[in-house]
């Protein structure tokens, strides 16, 4: 073999070996930095998860729209919560409407975006769990959070110009009411603005590594957010309690 070959193999294989330790590091840093996502994810990660959206198919918007509307801020969430379970090993997950979800479906573990007023799977689970913060009447459009643990009525702000200034939502983890053995997540934001901040709350390493999020327990919390040229920005967590999993509230209450 000629030097000049020997040294062409050598430099191959320098790189080969440089390309797969550059991935193999790459893996490992993303393993380490993503962990607390991963822990919050895994237990959901199974054949019959389902991620379900809020739709509007009535009156006027259907006439807009014969397949559906759905918000702005429920696209962004569902963007960050696809992101956030590609991470745990979930690379396909089909969108699933409300109206669509199916009595066999609603048994598996669920995410749902989208609040009680438009996402008519978030009105059936909420009902059935023993929350402390709810949504006021949906035929009422009644989008404050009341604390019946307080008293305390949350309300989103609007600017000077009638602009959304602050968005409200609420985050649920729960066992599934209707399958024992199976979990829902709840995303419920006064506004879509509000559902697209508790996707982002999802991904925030002091939130997942707080005991009662990373320890795996049914939780319920509030938090505003606030709205600049659209967007949503800061949030502001208000509370975070853990679920009295003892009672159960029974549907239509």
């Amino acid at each position: 073999m000629s030097g000049a070959l020997q040294d062409l193999l050598v430099n191959l294989s320098a790189a080969s070996l440089a390309f797969v330790a550059g991935r193999s590091f790459g893996r490992v840093r993303d393993l380490w930095r993503f962990r607390d996502t991963r822990g919050f994810w895994r237990p959901f990660a199974t054949p019959d998860l389902k991620m379900v959206t809020s739709v509007f198919i009535e009156g006027e918007q259907y006439i807009w729209e014969r397949s559906g509307l759905v918000g702005v801020g429920d696209v962004l969430a569902i963007h960050e919560l696809r992101q956030q379970l590609q991470r745990t090993g979930v690379s396909h997950l089909p969108l699933t409407p409300s109206h669509q979800l199916t009595g066999s479906e609603r048994r598996g573990n669920l995410i749902l975006v989208g609040g009680p007023h438009s996402n008519r799977v978030t009105a059936e689970i909420v009902q059935r769990l023993p929350l402390t913060y709810t949504f006021g009447p949906a035929d009422e459009h009644d989008a404050r959070i009341t604390d019946s643990r307080t008293g305390e009525v949350l309300s989103p702000q609007t600017d000077a110009h009638g602009q959304l200034a602050v968005d409200l939502g609420i985050l649920v983890r729960a066992a599934n009411p209707f399958q024992p053995g199976r979990h829902v997540v709840v995303l419920a934001g006064s506004f879509g603005f509000g559902t697209s901040a508790a996707a982002r709350l999802l991904a925030d390493p002091d939130f997942l590594n707080n005991p009662l999020v990373s320890g795996g327990s049914p939780f319920e919390a509030a938090f505003s957010v606030e709205v600049v040229a659209g967007e949503p920005q800061r949030i502001d967590l208000k509370e975070l309690r853990p679920l009295d999993t003892a009672s159960r509230r029974p549907a239509g209450t």
